[in-house]
């Protein structure tokens, strides 16, 4: 038993370590081409025009969001931790269905994950625009997201002033908000379709049923025995980031031990 609990570990760290390692290449890339522009005008002793300052404030934005949508596939919909769960100390992975119980997020809640993940996030971005000739205040952001049909939408209330030269001029970032391309929708469906289809019986699924209709969504979905009684599912989709995207969860069921009847 111990021997393939520590397989298991194993197969699991292998499985996140390589959606991470896809997650962190799309990231760091990402915020080096942020971080690009906003070094440009530092290296090169420019100063920055307000438009310049207000692009950097958008950008951050997108930067943020895009990282929370990552963030949420790998941990199943959630940046906070939910009550159940499998842990890895830097990254978990949630259970949808363990042993009888229906455990998988609402749309809503998984927006509203990814309103928490940019509202606690984005300062670390914002605190990079920093300019001598410049000072940008700003007040904590509260976001709305919204996951429709092949998109996600980020609005963002997150007043900002901009002190230049003894002026000051306010900014409104929910007069932008950020529209990114996302399977995330589409996924939701079929992890529901999953889940739910343990309430008929939780020791079959229409594995053909699973294939259709992530087909008709140009999703992959693939199945992990990690334990006798435990099995990963991953959902991934190659078309709206550079990197694939991945989205994670576990199911626990219940596993009936045979008794052997003594031979008469």
């Amino acid at each position: 038993m111990k021997k393939r609990g520590q397989i298991t570990i194993f197969v699991i760290v292998a499985i996140l370590i390589v959606g991470v390692i896809l997650a962190f290449i799309f990231i760091k890339t990402s915020a080096e081409k942020e971080e690009l522009g906003r070094e440009y005008f530092q290296n090169q002793g420019l100063k920055p025009s307000l438009a310049n300052i207000q692009n950097f404030i958008i950008d951050c934005h997108e930067e943020t969001s895009t990282r929370a949508l990552i963030t949420i596939g790998i941990q199943g919909g959630y940046y906070n931790e939910p009550e159940y769960y499998f842990d890895m100390e830097w990254a978990f992975i949630p259970y949808y269905y363990y042993e009888g119980l229906q455990l998988m997020p609402t749309k809503t809640t998984i927006q509203q994950e990814l309103s928490s993940y940019l509202d606690n996030n984005i300062q670390s971005c914002l605190d990079k625009i920093k300019f001598a000739n410049f000072q940008v205040n700003y007040q904590q952001p509260t976001t709305q997201t919204s996951i429709i049909e092949s998109k996600a939408i980020f609005n963002t209330n997150q007043a900002f002033t901009i002190e230049h030269e003894g002026s000051t001029t306010n900014f409104e970032l929910n007069q932008h908000p950020l529209t990114l391309e996302s399977s995330l929708n589409e996924i939701i469906e079929v992890a529901s379709f999953i889940t739910t289809s343990h309430t008929e019986d939780p020791d079959l699924m229409c594995i053909n049923c699973i294939t259709e209709l992530a087909k008709e969504r140009d999703l992959y979905v693939d199945f992990i025995a990690i334990e006798e009684d435990t099995t990963l599912v991953m959902i991934l989709e190659n078309r709206t980031l550079p990197e694939p995207y991945i989205f994670e969860f576990m199911n626990k069921y219940i596993v009936q031990e045979v008794t052997q009847q003594p031979a008469e």
